[in-house]
């Protein structure tokens, strides 16, 4: 993936999920430890207009929660990856709104299937470079679901390969929020950005709004 690209697909999911810290309510502009679930249930990430969060859904019969997410008939857009899947309802999907943020999402998982920066078999990373070369990747329209896919196809918990992989993208965005906050304060204290001493642990806490 070209350098500018990357920039802009981390900008888009950086405006997708509003504020990385917001994963967890710890308070932190830190990425957190991966939510853990309730009895019974298990983590899911909801897609939707308004941007990403944890959801939780049931871990014996998730039907009935999916529905009520992306609604009651639903599919996965990318049945060649094994162990993840986004749900979407099974409709005429440009009856719905682009999803921006989801499509961004996924096309960046995609991507690093194909790169190597998201583990994968010989065959789900063929399968992806096909879909990307030939530019037919999905676009999701409407609300979207992640969850992982059990052995049986069924919706099962993110898998640990997602989780590292999803906590990066947001250690990613929360490390672009501190070096555009250190930016901001550096601008407005009229030093240069080569002036300041990166080698010392300083931590620059910048209330918006």
């Amino acid at each position: 993936m070209r350098e500018h690209d990357q920039q802009d697909i981390t900008d888009r999911i950086d405006a997708l999920t509003n504020d990385a810290a917001s994963w967890s309510a710890d308070g932190q502009h830190t990425v957190p430890r991966w939510a853990t679930a309730a009895p019974g249930a298990m983590v899911a990430i909801a897609l939707d207009m308004f941007g990403a969060r944890p959801v939780e859904i049931s871990a014996t019969n998730p039907a009935r929660d999916i529905a009520r997410h992306v609604g009651d008939q639903f599919c996965s857009l990318i049945p060649a990856l094994r162990k993840v899947q986004f749900l979407v309802e099974m409709r005429d999907q440009t009856s719905e709104s682009v999803n921006p943020g989801a499509t961004v999402l996924l096309h960046q998982l995609l991507a690093d299937v194909r790169d190597g920066h998201y583990i994968a078999s010989d065959g789900e990373r063929g399968y992806v470079r096909a879909v990307l070369d030939l530019d037919t990747a999905p676009v999701i329209h409407g609300p979207c679901l992640i969850t992982g896919l059990g052995d049986d196809g069924a919706p099962a918990p993110l898998d640990d390969n997602f989780q590292a992989w999803f906590s990066g993208l947001l250690a990613e965005i929360a490390q672009r929020r501190a070096q555009l906050a250190t930016a901001i304060v550096a601008a407005a204290a009229g030093i240069a950005l080569e002036d300041i001493d990166h080698h010392h642990d300083v931590v620059v806490v910048v209330h918006l709004g």
